[in-house]
């Protein structure tokens, strides 16, 4: 009986890990999906075209990435709160001329939004439709490598949880192993404690009838006394009476 409770809590414990974990796994998989739409914003009294990302991540870990992101193409400022501007940006992979950049993360209540747009420098004319196309690639770029290190950190946790189920499961296999031990000493101990008590009972019941004897050979005994003293007392009143 504790056998077959050991195995049904173990294999209900490993059931529950996997299934959750699989939840999980397919999760990560409908997280990959990344889609970088046209959108309009307002930033530092600007009305800009760009794009957004909707990305279902931390805001704090998604705002330290996407700083130290923009700073590895220039310089860019904080103009407002959650919005920063790179102004006369060099980069060659987007235009040979110099890019103002303007981005914004805002938060909705299904997902982190990051815009990023962008104008020629000094000046409000738009970028060429290729330019905007690079842009846009930036965006989306930063999109993946934010799922992908999400998704690697969340495979390191699930390895760490499946690591401990590993764990769980040695460790009340070990215990299982140890309590059939026991059980066997524990027969062993029983069945000699049983041959024991036999055996007291023997002993008692001998002792029951030794002592039962014992108490007849005592009044036998003293029957003999008596009989040996009303012999001597007869002598002694023979020889007193001799003169």
């Amino acid at each position: 009986m504790r056998k077959l409770l050991y195995n049904s809590l173990t294999i209900n414990y490993l059931h529950i890990f996997f299934i959750g974990y699989f939840l999980f796994a397919e999760g990560l998989t409908i997280a990959q999906t990344v889609e970088v739409n046209p959108t309009s914003a307002s930033i530092k009294d600007k009305s800009l075209k760009g794009f957004v990302v909707c990305l279902e991540l931390d805001l704090k870990n998604l705002e330290k990435n996407w700083n130290r992101y923009l700073k590895s193409f220039g310089k860019f400022e904080a103009v407002e709160r959650q919005a920063l501007v790179g102004m006369a940006v060099m980069l060659p992979t987007i235009s040979s001329d110099a890019i103002d950049f303007y981005s914004k993360i805002t938060v909705s209540p299904r997902c982190v939004q990051v815009f990023m747009g962008a104008l020629r420098a000094g000046s409000d004319l738009e970028l060429s439709d290729n330019q905007k196309d690079n842009v846009k690639k930036m965006l989306y770029d930063f999109a993946i490598e934010q799922y992908r290190q999400d998704l690697m950190g969340q495979m390191s946790e699930a390895e760490r949880v499946e690591n401990l189920a590993v764990k769980a499961h040695d460790k009340r296999t070990s215990e299982g192993e140890n309590l059939k031990i026991k059980l066997k000493r524990n027969r062993k101990e029983r069945a000699n404690l049983q041959k024991m008590a036999e055996a007291n009972a023997v002993e008692f019941k001998k002792l029951q009838t030794d002592s039962i004897q014992n108490v007849a050979d005592r009044e036998t005994a003293l029957e003999e006394i008596n009989k040996v003293r009303k012999i001597e007392e007869e002598k002694k009143q023979k020889l007193n009476l001799l003169k």
